[in-house]
């Protein structure tokens, strides 16, 4: 079974003339889905690349891209299944640009790629995220859906909850889970800096009641620095695990919501749960915030 043996951030320089095995992304309307594979076939020699997408329009640029509706998270899975079982090798490099994915699509592939049963003896996977230009944030739409991400088992216990937000810069999200979990303890987790303070200040008025409801479990983190934000987690996690169930529900963005599934897979008693709109989301342009500017997490799976 492969494990996660460790993992840090690099940068884009770092994965120059590496020959890549797979190339997965999410083709959706957003501005800066092809900038990381812009990128990397300047460099780099890759063996497949696949679109991910949910809706019947994408945008076709590379005619070496194969395009997979996906309907199901457990199509994600077969997709995996097949490409590793009919792959010549015992070792793999695998780009995973999570940019433009859903919490559940890229919770799939950590999952599996963490917990299943392969002939390999090693991945080395590069999961990458395009920071994106501000976008004024649009009026909140209705919570519709409140629940643990779907592909891991928890098993339940009596302890009281803590919950861990991180607050996105949409209004009434994070209101909208606390209500619903009730838990005994929150804690409320926000970029500052970022790359552009108007995401902070946004943040900071969109969720103004909330923070001054917990202002004395209120920390904020480095956006742009994937291990101030595993400390942060791991600070509350050790202090808090013994007497509390711990649920991270990551709001935004997404470098916090990729940190958080990974505890969640090192600690399994760490619960991720999702809130949304089904499938009445805000639409966003996402524009890239400058062009080469990606963060990057390189993780070793080793087979145990």
């Amino acid at each position: 079974m492969m494990k996660i043996k460790y993992g840090n951030q690099i940068s884009i320089d770092n994965l120059k003339d590496v020959d890549i095995d797979l190339f997965i992304f999410a083709n959706n309307s957003e501005n800066r889905k092809y900038c990381l594979l812009d990128k990397i076939t300047e460099n780099n020699n890759i063996l497949r690349a696949i679109s991910l997408y949910y809706k019947e329009t994408f945008e076709e640029k590379y005619n070496f891209v194969e395009n997979k509706l996906i309907k199901d998270h457990s199509d994600i899975e077969d997709l995996l299944d097949q490409f590793i079982n009919n792959c010549k090798k015992d070792e793999l490099k695998i780009i995973i640009d999570y940019s433009c994915m859903t919490k559940s699509w890229y919770y799939v592939i950590m999952l599996y790629l963490a917990n299943k049963e392969v002939p390999l003896k090693k991945i080395s996977c590069f999961f990458s995220y395009t920071p994106s230009k501000f976008s004024e944030p649009l009026l909140p739409k209705a919570n519709s859906d409140i629940s643990p991400l779907p592909g891991k088992i928890s098993i339940p216990n009596n302890r009281p909850k803590a919950l861990i937000v991180g607050l996105g810069y949409e209004e009434n999200k994070a209101q909208g889970i606390i209500d619903q979990i009730d838990p005994a303890k929150v804690f409320l987790l926000y970029s500052k800096p970022t790359l552009d303070e108007k995401f902070t200040n946004a943040i900071e008025t969109n969720n103004e009641n909330v923070i001054n409801s917990f202002k004395e479990t209120t920390y904020t983190y480095d956006f742009s620095s994937l291990i101030d934000i595993e400390n942060k987690l791991k600070a509350i996690y050790y202090k808090y695990n013994k007497e509390y169930s711990i649920i991270i529900s990551p709001i935004g963005p997404k470098p916090f919501t990729f940190i958080s599934m990974i505890l969640s897979i090192l600690y399994n008693d760490i619960e991720i749960w999702r809130i949304g709109s089904g499938e009445d989301i805000n639409p966003y342009p996402r524009d890239p915030f400058e062009d080469g500017k990606f963060i990057i997490s390189e993780v070793h799976y080793e087979n145990f």
